[in-house]
């Protein structure tokens, strides 16, 4: 009985969110749309639409000319946080992997979401290095390099994942050059069997420590340009404190376009070029 009764709380809240959202983005509800959505009945849909009235009595007034609910400018929202992702997944037919729709959503032509270039390893690459972190185990990796322009076995034992975004790479602690290294997955081809346990000598300073980083627009701009990058990153007093692992602060520079020095003090290369582009 506590079971279905939770069940049902937690369907009618679903329900009531909806109805925010329609409300929020689309400035209407009707008891269709609640039909059409979760299956409902029209009085299930009208007993739905008035709890979230008493619940947000000044978001929704009843038109009787239209004969639906529409949202009021002043309207807030007391169940979620707004977000334009939901309107694009739920209202536009857009494909968002950060939101699960509550209705069957197709491509629409008023939107289009780049998606990165899948960078992945094989199932049973990922297998072993998960094992391997998650038993805290050494293991041995065929390991293709960028900088040494070579393949070759590479003995590995991870103990963080990270992601910039775009590919995952292993936090491990390397044994042949005996310290700390992030290993990209995509670019390991094999993987074997994970083997002893293993405890680093030294704990990972770069992964333990947490950065802030502080940005601001580039010298360069006008102060019109300037005064753009503000209000795009939400800048207040044309500074941004960024929290990031020290192991994560070149991945997170790279993202934003700011040249990635390496010990040198030199720009890292590029690892693509564009050939053509064209239909």
């Amino acid at each position: 009985m506590g079971n279905r009764s939770n069940r049902d709380q937690w369907s009618a809240r679903e329900r009531q969110m909806f109805i925010e959202r329609l409300g929020w983005w689309r400035g209407m509800v009707n008891r269709g749309d609640l039909h059409d959505v979760f299956g409902i009945s029209a009085a299930q849909a009208s007993a739905d639409i008035q709890s979230y009235i008493t619940l947000n009595p000044n978001a929704l007034i009843y038109n009787l000319r239209s004969k639906r609910y529409e949202a009021q400018p002043g309207m807030t929202c007391k169940l979620h946080k707004p977000r334009l992702d939901d309107a694009v997944r739920l209202f536009l037919g857009g494909d968002s992997p950060a939101l699960v729709s509550l209705s069957p959503a197709q491509p629409g032509d008023g939107i289009d979401v780049f998606r990165p270039l899948t960078r992945q390893a094989s199932a049973n690459v990922e297998r072993r290095l998960f094992l391997a972190l998650d038993q805290r185990r050494r293991f041995k990796v065929k390991y293709w390099s960028v900088s040494r322009g070579t393949a070759r076995k590479r003995e590995i034992a991870p103990h963080a994942l990270g992601h910039d975004g775009y590919r995952w790479h292993a936090r491990a602690w390397c044994f042949e050059n005996q310290d700390y290294r992030d290993f990209v997955l995509s670019r390991m081809e094999t993987a074997d069997w994970p083997g002893a346990e293993f405890v680093p000598p030294e704990p990972d300073q770069a992964w333990d420590t947490i950065e802030r980083i502080v940005l601001r627009p580039h010298a360069s701009l006008n102060k019109t340009q300037k005064k753009a990058i503000e209000y795009d990153y939400g800048m207040t007093r044309s500074r941004l404190e960024v929290p990031v692992r020290g192991a994560m602060k070149e991945y997170l520079l790279a993202h934003l376009r700011i040249p990635v020095l390496d010990e040198n003090g030199n720009s890292r290369p590029s690892h693509l070029e564009l050939v053509k582009s064209g239909r």
